[in-house]
């Protein structure tokens, strides 16, 4: 009779056990992602505090693309000024953004790396590379050197985050409204070279692309130390997602769009 009460007992036990395990393994998990409330193109669209309701631009793309392989996660977007999403996510008010590499970021971030502790690019969020596109033989770029007569104007879309680096290399920048315009603007004479997908196809005779990265710029996706601390196997499982998602499709389609228009 006791051995039965035991018996019993010991499932119930092991049936709560299984349960709960069970209800813990499948609790949702909120990420708060902040980006800036302007677009800066490539990467996203739109301005103000709200996520535009379509083509909010690859980035974000990317983000819910990710949200797909993990059910139990919910990313909350919100939009600020880029220095308030980087003070809260050191302070965790915010979990994660997307970034460059700096050394100095590292106290308020957690960026992926390999055993050695060094950065993986591997599961870096994006690899993104603008290429000059221009009339022929009237810049000598070999990426290292740039040779051209100055003043050489480039047209660039407005919210590019590489115009203020063009700048510094000399060109007087013009700020276009699409990708489109910046290329019509160069083809019908009005400037002297604009920027490109480094894959561009089609170029039209008498220009060509150097198909040397002008601007090569890798994004992290970056954890508050806070965030890390508390799910540091998804983070680490979020960084993996990222390595098996094509990122630059999702680019592509966003450039081929912009050139239809």
């Amino acid at each position: 009779m006791l051995e039965n009460v035991f018996n019993y007992m010991f499932l119930t036990v092991l049936i709560f056990l299984s349960l709960h395990a069970h209800g813990t393994s499948n609790k949702q998990v909120t990420l708060t992602y902040c980006y800036e409330n302007k677009p800066v193109l490539p990467h996203f669209y739109g301005e103000g505090p709200l996520v535009p309701e379509s083509k909010p631009g690859p980035a974000i793309d990317i983000l819910n693309q990710v949200a797909t392989y993990h059910p139990d996660l919910i990313i909350k977007f919100v939009r600020y000024p880029w220095k308030r999403c980087l003070n809260d996510l050191a302070s965790g008010k915010v979990d994660a953004v997307v970034g460059r590499y700096h050394p100095l970021r590292e106290k308020i971030a957690r960026y992926p790396k390999n055993s050695d502790g060094e950065l993986d690019n591997r599961l870096s969020f994006s690899n993104s590379a603008s290429c000059l596109l221009h009339k022929a033989d009237s810049i000598n770029w070999d990426g290292e050197t740039l040779i051209f007569d100055k003043p050489m104007s480039m047209s660039i879309p407005n919210g590019y985050g590489v115009i203020g680096e063009m700048r510094k290399k000399g060109f007087d920048i013009y700020e276009s409204p699409s990708i489109n315009k910046a290329h019509e603007l160069l083809f019908k004479g009005r400037v002297a070279v604009s920027l490109s997908n480094c894959h561009m196809v089609n170029v039209p005779t008498g220009f060509e692309q150097n198909t040397i990265p002008i601007n090569q710029s890798i994004g992290y996706l970056m954890f508050s130390h806070q965030f890390f601390e508390r799910q540091p196997l998804l983070a680490n499982k979020l960084w993996q997602t990222l390595s098996e998602i094509d990122a630059e499709a999702f680019y592509q389609e966003y450039f081929n769009q912009a050139l239809a228009h």
